[in-house]
């Protein structure tokens, strides 16, 4: 009898589940994000790779070497580039033109969208004034800003925070809006402050939105930068982008575009960064 309670209780003992700590499902999870991060970038370097591989194989048979290059002379042409001073410098400008533009149309689109995101009469009153400016072509209008902040580095930082005010502007709008009033009204009912309300229902209600506007925010000021500096500029990279394509280099011209879409993706993964330590709560 004692030999059968024996076995029985060691098969409870075997069968007896093993307890999850929240350590080792913290390691789970981590390990399996990591895993999906890892499989997500092999697909990008094998796609990127399969283009340039097609690229290469289809410049001078499918189409004429002098309209598209190849990835090795563009390759070529990049290491020299970068190794020009003149170019450097014109790197360093279109940064420059690229920051000041957006941090000013940021903060004046979440400035404007949070105020009148707040005032809701004053949102009515605003919102199809706003609207209407908003469908006017931005590139339309680069001359009128080259009129009144010249030829320099003012002209592409207006264009561009204009831009980015409009998409920062609507995203916070839009967020300010979207408040669950319900949840401010129990949260007043409790006697709490209004920096209490702020930090705790509305900016993780805008939060989102706000980051979405930050991140599509960076490509919108690129888009007025080279703009402006195709319209009128003696150095930056669009400046000579566009000097690229009058001279029939599309080595030179691809090269360009990789330089813009490099400083692209650096603007973005700071966003990036700065959203995730700011939205961490969302991942606990």
């Amino acid at each position: 009898m004692s030999e059968r309670s024996e076995d029985l209780r060691a098969t409870v003992r075997v069968s007896k589940p093993a307890r999850t700590t929240p350590q080792s499902a913290a390691r789970r999870r981590f390990g399996r994000r990591s895993r999906r991060a890892l499989l997500v970038s092999t697909c990008q370097v094998v796609i990127v790779l399969g283009i340039l591989v097609a690229w290469q194989l289809a410049s001078g048979r499918l189409v004429q070497a002098y309209l598209v290059s190849n990835p090795i002379d563009v390759a070529k042409k990049l290491w020299t580039l970068l190794g020009d001073a003149s170019m450097r410098h014109n790197i360093w400008l279109t940064t420059q033109e690229l920051a000041l533009g957006y941090l000013i149309g940021a903060a004046a689109g979440i400035v404007v969208g949070w105020a009148l995101g707040t005032v809701r009469f004053a949102g009515d009153v605003f919102e199809a004034i706003i609207s209407a400016f908003n469908g006017i072509p931005k590139v339309a209008l680069a001359p009128l800003f080259l009129l009144w902040f010249g030829l320099g580095m003012g002209s592409k930082v207006a264009l561009a925070s204009m831009i980015v005010f409009f998409v920062l502007y609507y995203n916070v709008y839009t967020g300010m809006r979207t408040v669950p009033s319900a949840l401010v009204d129990v949260t007043r009912a409790m006697d709490a402050s209004r920096w209490f309300i702020i930090r705790k229902v509305v900016l993780p209600s805008v939060s989102v939105s706000l980051f979405a506007g930050l991140k599509a925010g960076v490509p919108f000021a690129m888009i007025g930068v080279i703009a402006g500096e195709f319209i009128s500029a003696d150095a930056g990279v669009g400046y000579y982008t566009m000097t690229a394509t009058q001279q029939f280099d599309p080595a030179g011209l691809f090269a360009g575009l990789i330089i813009i879409v490099v400083m692209l993706l650096l603007g973005t993964a700071l966003v990036s960064i700065f959203e995730r330590r700011a939205l961490s709560w969302q991942r606990i």
